[in-house]
């Protein structure tokens, strides 16, 4: 029998590792609109100005969902639900964006989030 090698014996950390890491990503992107909206209104789509609502109110909105899936996900609390939530959050900035260096970014955040929104093995999740 073969010896197991360092990633045979490591696999299942992965959805941890990919969960712990998405989570910061998307808590940094929250924390920064919520402490400076300003600096992101300029990200605003012109179609959300339809809503009504204020661009810094839109930013603090959006940065406040952030924090709020990305505390849930790092700390494993409906995982699947909320990392789904936010692959579908992630595909509208994908939309959004298009075929940008951005865009392409949000894309490969997007499937991470799919992934695991589709991935039941973590043992590191509380539900």
């Amino acid at each position: 029998m073969p010896v197991p090698s360092f990633f045979s014996r490591t696999a299942t950390y992965a959805p941890f590792v990919l969960r712990a890491s998405l989570s910061l990503v998307i808590l940094w992107f929250g924390v920064q609109q919520v402490i400076a909206p300003d600096m992101w209104v300029s990200w605003v789509p012109v179609w959300a100005y339809a809503f009504g609502i204020s661009p810094e109110t839109l930013v603090l909105t959006n940065g406040s969902f952030e924090v709020l899936a990305g505390v849930l996900l790092l700390a494993g609390i409906s995982t699947r639900i909320v990392a789904f939530v936010l692959f579908l959050h992630m595909t509208l900035l994908v939309r959004e964006f298009g075929a940008t260096p951005v865009g392409v970014r949000d894309f490969g955040l997007a499937m991470g989030l799919l992934t695991l929104a589709l991935d039941d093995r973590s043992k590191w999740s509380l539900f």
